[in-house]
């Protein structure tokens, strides 16, 4: 079961490096159109948030023996949490700012969840640490 959990980590912290790191960089870098770019952006970010919130429910439920410590669960949360709140909180934010014109508060705005996003992919990066290591 460890290993499952230690598949599912990595997965998720790749998943989380790649888009955070390389998809929607290389987007705003090669589409012309900055809306086109942050659309799509806005898609992959999505689809990185349910994974984790999947990932995160998988591993908080296969620790019903209660061998996941605490540290590593707050980790979990930490990993599926923040991207959940940018998505369900800044996100609309994000759309409301945009709808009225207000480049600076969705600038602001943007920038907190990019944060969220580094804070995701930092804690990802301490769990793929905290599994991979051998026992002992």
């Amino acid at each position: 079961m460890e290993r499952f959990a230690s598949l599912l980590i990595t997965f998720w912290a790749g998943s989380l490096w790649t888009i955070c790191g390389l998809v929607a960089p290389t987007l705003f870098r090669l589409l012309d159109e900055r809306r086109l770019a942050g659309q799509l952006a806005a898609t992959f970010f999505t689809a990185l948030t349910w994974i984790g919130v999947t990932v995160a429910v998988m591993l908080l439920a296969m620790n019903f023996t209660g061998r996941l410590p605490l540290l590593n669960r707050a980790l979990v949360l930490i990993t599926a949490g923040f991207p959940l709140a940018s998505r369900l909180i800044l996100g609309p934010l994000m759309d409301q700012a945009r709808a009225a014109g207000d480049m600076t508060r969705f600038g602001i705005l943007h920038g907190i969840a990019g944060g969220c996003f580094l804070i995701a992919c930092l804690s990802a990066a301490v769990l793929v640490w905290k599994f991979s290591r051998p026992a002992g």
